[in-house]
Parts: structure tokens; C-alpha cells; sequence
């Protein structure tokens, strides 16, 4: 027997693994356990580097010196994979404080995948699904080509990141599981994944086939957004193993599943190996069936049409040359298009690209829409009334509420909006000098029937990120907002001064156009005396006395709203009695529940409003075919 500890200082001195000092990370918060002891989130100072610390076995740990070579051995592989935009990154190793060894690995931010599917199946598309089947397939086929064994593939192993899905765990945890413990279910795994011949051959040993049967698991559990057996007792799992096992017991498909897919998952978790495809020939199956998607989407179009964009703002005319004029905009069109339609062929952007920039005002001669009916006014009024329809603009009665969270890096941007989804979803700076977000993130929420889509954007000044690419990162947000802007939250963590003054111009000079202000709810977030009327009324007066143009901003806006959300992750570290950590928890989570009602309430009100839109973003979609029911 070999003690771990001896072993590991020995590959770490011969510079196999990367070592980590403990003291290095930083912000280190709980977010789960493991099989061998807890994970956490930390960040990683000398990196600039967010990572998740997973702890896998104890430096006194005493393990066949075979077995331990085999498990180096693999992790030497797992370095060699982790540049795949499919694998969870491996990144070394630590000890923390307990003496336990600590895997350090890249951070998923959107969880695994059974949660991320828990949140978010009701707003995935089937070129979402099948590009998330894509990414596991990947991953897994690179594994396989530098023969790697996953052993243990479920959706549990497989991480979310930025809506990207990655390959987790690869077995190593797997594989210390079964040297420390005779258990059955740790040799086999979770019997919904596990390919039945493990339960049929005692000596059965897994190999790429085996993963093949996970993968097929996986890929019918994104078409249902649910596990597999989901609502079998778990005290029964070994009859739900035998009748898997011995009855052939699968999944139903889900209706609406693409044919290919179903008969692709159905060929994976066949009980005949032979049947049962390679990685390669999935990995090509399903990027054949995402290609034959986005062709069916252009061919589900009636003949002879095509998407008209049309400015939202509704800056269209039909002249005396009964022409519809398109003023101008950064509307797009495909190239399919100009063979219906009379279009000047001035355009901007490149040339060989398939979709192409309006540079001017753009005339389109609508006599092309019907060459035998003249278009009179009664026409005229039509079209007019149909694209009045058809804007967004004026809203529908179950429209959803669009909110854009804007501020300074380490405000409270992303805090706000877990504590408005009521989901722990977006990434909380745990201190001022790291940037969360350093793309856009994006969560749907249902409240009261009322449905709100929020938008947390790069933070502002302390982020690594240059004044031109926050800004281009925030119109990218708008972009994601098709309909347009219900109310921007504009998030403060101090006194609304002259930088906060600047923020809101720099927003409305290189964004957004005039009229923008009445569309900002400035959120004065750490306000302890929030729920006093008064407090928030002097702290809303003292701004107004600094300039007039800041008091002019304050009565222009939407409103002022004060909320205090304190931080529910807190370190271990940070208290001595665990009862007064929890206590503290507690309290918090009262609060950031007080400052949801608070925000919520607001919204109803000023959320009423029409959307706000850039002319040169927001674009609505008509086709030919409409234009002529019209007529």
C-alpha cells in the first residue's frame, strides 16, 4: 500500500500536476458535496481565474500502488483533454485546511445540467437542444480519441457554463469511489445511465460502448427536460435496474422529436453493443440533423416569401411612386430576398456574406408585391393598421417585462438579478476587484403570471474590460431583447453623484437616444435603512441638493428605488459558531426576500409603459405573403 500524500509530492516534484497554495484562492464559498467531502467556488488571484475546488481524497490515505498509478495516469490524460471547449478544465491540484487533496477545475456558472434543464427547458428551441447534444458529443469524442473512459456519464457530470455544456468528473471520482469502497451502486453508477451488461457480467469491464449507452440517455433526457425514470421510488432502484436489465425497459420518445434524433438515442442505449454507434457517427448523425434544421426553418416558408425588416419605430412610407420607403436603419435581409424584391444593391458590409447591412434609406417598389392590384389608400391604411399590429411597441396584454441591469463592477448588478428571478443563477461578485460578469447573462422568471425576462451586463470602471467593449457588450444585451426595453435598472451601491451623472450620459450619447431617462429605475443597492419611507426619501434628497443636473435626472426618471441584498454565501471562515453563520444567513435571506416585494411592486407600475427601442436595433418581421392578404 502506497500513502497518497507520497505519491502526489512526487508527481507534484516532478512537475506532472500543477500545485496551487491554498492561500491563493480567495473568496472560497461552499456550493455543494462531493463524494469525498465538499466543492467550492473560489476565485484564483494569480490567474484572474474563477474555479470550482472539489475535494477527492485525504494525503493520509494508504491505496494500492497500482491502483494510484492508474488513477495519475488518467489524470495525466484529463490534462491532456482540457483544452476542449467540452471538457470541464483541469487545473491542478490543492490541500486545504482539513488535509484533503482539492482538484482545481474551471467554474460553471449555469450548474449541471439536470438543474440547468430544471430552469430552463421551457425556453429551449430544437436547435438548442440538438446543439446541446452537440456539445456533449464533442466532448465525449475527444475523450475517446485519446481513449479515455468516461465510466460514469449522467447529467449530473455534465456542467453548464454560459450555455455551453461540459464533460465533468471523467471517471476520476468514479474510479476513487470504487477503490475505497466495495459498494455495488459505487462500481456501477446511477442505474437510469448504466449499461445493462455491467449488471449482466460481474467481470464486464466498461469500455467506449459503455459511454456510447450514457450518451444515449443524455441525449433523449434533453428532449424531455426530466431524468430518466424520474418518478420510479428510488427504494426500488434494483427492480428498475432489472427491468432495464432483463424486460428492455427504455424511456418513451417525446412527441415532436425530430425521427433521426429518436432512432439515433434508441441505436445508443440498444442492449447489443454492435448496434450501437461510435462517437463519430453520432457526432456526425447530429451535426447532419442540426444543418437539416436550419434548412427546414428557410424551406417552411410559403413559396414566394420572404421576412421584410422593418424599422419598430415604424418609420415607413408609401410614396406617390406608391413605394414603401425604409428609412434609415440597421435592419437586415437575407440574400434571398433581392430576387423578390427590387432593392438597390448599395449595401454595406461584406460582400460575400449571406446577410447584409442596410447603409441608406432602402425603396422597395410594393407594386412588386401583386403587379395586377394597384395599391390605393384604402391598401395604404391596411398595411399601415397591419405593421401598427405587428409592433411591439404598443405591447399585448401578456407582454413579457424586458429589464437591462446596468452599473459599476462590484455595485450589486448580478445580486439583483438572483434576487429579482428568485434563482441563484447569475454569478455575485464576492469583492469589488472581480468582474463577474464578463458577458451578458440572461434568465427568464414567471411572477404572478406576469413573465420577466432580465439582462445583467458587463459591469462598468473596475472590470479588465475597455469603456468601448462594456459598451458593446451592453448593446449586445439589447440585441438579445427583440421586442425592446421595459425598464433599465441602473444599480448603485452609494450616493447617486457626478459618476453616476456621467454613466447615464455615456448611456444616452453612445446607446440609447433621447427620451432613455424616463426608462431608468436607479436601484440604490447595501441600504440598511431601506424599508424606512423616510431614510430612502432623505438619502433620494441629498442627491437631488448635489447639482440640478443630477435633480433633474432624479425626477425624470422612472424612479428610486432602495433594497438591501446582502450576500447568503458566506465563508466558513468567517464565523467561529456555525449557529451564528447560519442566524446571519437566515436574516439575509429575509431581507433579499423584503427588497424582491419592493422591486416587484415598482415594476408593475412602471412596466406599463411601451417598450423602449433603438431604430437602429430593434426590427419587426412581416412577410410578402401577409402584405398580399392585405390587399
Amino acid at each position: 500500500m502506497t500513502l497518497v500524500k507520497e505519491k502526489i509530492e512526487q508527481k507534484i516534484e516532478d512537475r506532472d500536476i500543477k500545485y496551487f497554495e491554498y492561500g491563493e484562492f480567495k473568496s472560497i464559498k461552499e456550493i455543494g458535496i462531493g463524494a469525498f467531502g465538499r466543492v467550492s467556488r473560489a476565485y484564483l488571484a494569480s490567474n484572474k481565474l474563477e474555479v470550482a475546488l472539489k475535494s477527492f481524497i485525504n494525503e493520509n490515505s494508504n491505496i494500492e500502488e497500482d491502483t494510484l498509478n492508474e488513477f495519475f495516469k488518467e489524470l495525466n490524460l484529463l490534462r491532456k483533454v482540457s483544452h476542449d471547449d467540452n471538457i470541464n478544465s483541469f487545473l491542478g491540484i490543492t490541500k486545504n485546511l482539513s488535509g484533503n487533496y482539492v482538484m482545481v477545475l474551471e467554474y460553471a456558472n449555469d450548474g449541471n445540467l439536470r438543474e440547468y434543464l430544471k430552469r430552463k427547458f421551457t425556453f429551449l428551441k430544437w436547435e438548442d437542444k440538438i446543439q446541446m447534444a452537440l456539445d456533449i458529443t464533442g466532448g465525449l469524442k475527444c475523450l475517446h480519441h485519446e481513449e479515455i473512459i468516461h465510466r460514469d456519464l449522467h447529467s449530473k457530470n455534465i456542467l453548464v457554463n454560459n450555455g455551453k455544456l461540459l464533460i465533468a468528473d471523467l471517471g476520476l471520482s468514479k474510479k476513487l469511489a470504487e477503490i475505497s469502497s466495495n459498494s455495488v451502486a459505487n462500481r456501477l453508477g446511477m442505474v437510469e445511465y448504466t449499461d445493462p451488461r455491467c449488471y449482466t457480467f460481474t467481470k464486464f469491464k466498461k469500455n467506449k460502448k459503455t459511454d456510447i449507452y450514457g450518451l444515449g440517455v443524455l441525449l433523449w433526457e434533453i428532449t424531455s427536460g426530466r431524468p430518466p425514470f424520474h418518478d420510479h421510488p428510488r427504494e426500488e432502484v434494483d427492480i428498475l435496474g432489472f427491468h432495464i436489465r432483463c424486460n428492455g425497459l427504455r424511456e418513451k420518445p417525446v412527441e415532436g422529436t425530430p425521427l433521426k434524433y429518436q432512432q439515433l438515442y434508441q441505436k445508443c442505449w440498444d442492449v447489443d453493443h454492435d448496434i450501437r454507434p461510435d462517437i463519430e457517427e453520432v457526432y456526425e448523425i447530429l451535426s447532419q440533423l442540426k444543418t437539416d434544421l436550419l434548412k427546414t426553418e428557410n424551406l417552411s416558408k410559403p413559396e414566394n416569401s420572404f421576412y421584410l425588416q422593418v424599422p419598430i419605430d415604424l418609420h415607413l412610407n408609401i410614396n406617390a411612386d406608391k413605394q414603401i420607403e425604409l428609412q434609415k436603419s440597421n435592419s437586415y435581409v437575407n440574400d434571398s430576398t433581392l430576387l423578390d424584391l427590387s432593392v438597390p444593391s448599395s449595401f454595406g458590409g461584406d460582400p460575400n456574406s449571406k446577410t447584409k447591412e442596410f447603409v441608406n434609406s432602402e425603396v422597395i417598389d410594393a407594386t412588386q408585391i401583386r403587379k395586377e392590384t394597384p395599391i390605393n389608400d384604402n391598401l395604404v391604411d391596411q398595411i399601415e393598421k397591419k405593421f401598427t399590429k405587428l409592433n411591439l411597441e404598443e405591447g399585448e396584454k401578456e407582454k413579457i417585462r424586458n429589464l437591462l441591469i446596468v452599473g459599476r463592477t462590484g455595485s450589486g448588478k448580478s445580486t439583483l438579478a438572483n434576487v429579482l428571478s428568485d434563482y441563484e443563477e447569475f454569478k455575485e461578485s464576492m469583492c469589488i476587484e472581480i468582474n463577474e460578469t464578463n458577458n451578458l447573462q440572461k434568465i427568464n422568471f414567471e411572477e404572478n403570471g406576469i413573465k420577466y425576462c432580465v439582462v445583467d451586463t458587463v459591469g462598468f470602471k473596475y472590470s479588465n474590460l475597455s469603456m468601448k467593449v462594456v459598451l458593446d457588450k451592453i448593446k449586445e444585451g439589447i440585441y438579445s431583447i427583440p421586442e425592446g426595453i421595459s425598464q433599465i435598472l441602473f444599480v448603485i451601491d452609494k450616493p447617486f453623484a457626478a459618476d453616476e451623472k456621467e454613466m447615464i450620459e455615456s448611456f444616452e450619447k453612445y446607446i440609447f437616444e433621447s427620451g432613455i431617462v424616463e426608462y431608468i429605475t436607479i436601484v440604490r443597492t447595501k441600504f440598511s435603512n431601506f424599508m424606512s419611507k423616510g431614510e430612502c426619501e432623505k438619502d433620494k434628497s441629498q442627491w437631488c441638493n448635489e447639482n440640478k443636473s443630477i435633480a433633474k435626472i432624479i425626477e425624470s426618471c422612472g424612479g428610486v428605488i432602495h433594497v438591501n441584498n446582502p450576500p447568503i454565501y458566506i465563508s466558513e471562515y468567517d464565523f467561529d459558531d456555525d449557529d451564528d453563520k447560519e442566524g446571519r444567513i437566515k436574516i439575509n435571506k429575509k431581507m433579499r426576500n423584503w427588497s424582491r416585494t419592493t422591486l416587484l411592486d415598482h415594476l408593475k407600475g412602471v412596466c406599463e409603459k411601451k417598450y423602449y427601442k433603438l431604430r437602429d436595433v430593434s426590427c419587426s418581421k412581416t412577410t410578402i405573403d401577409e402584405v398580399k392578404a392585405m390587399i
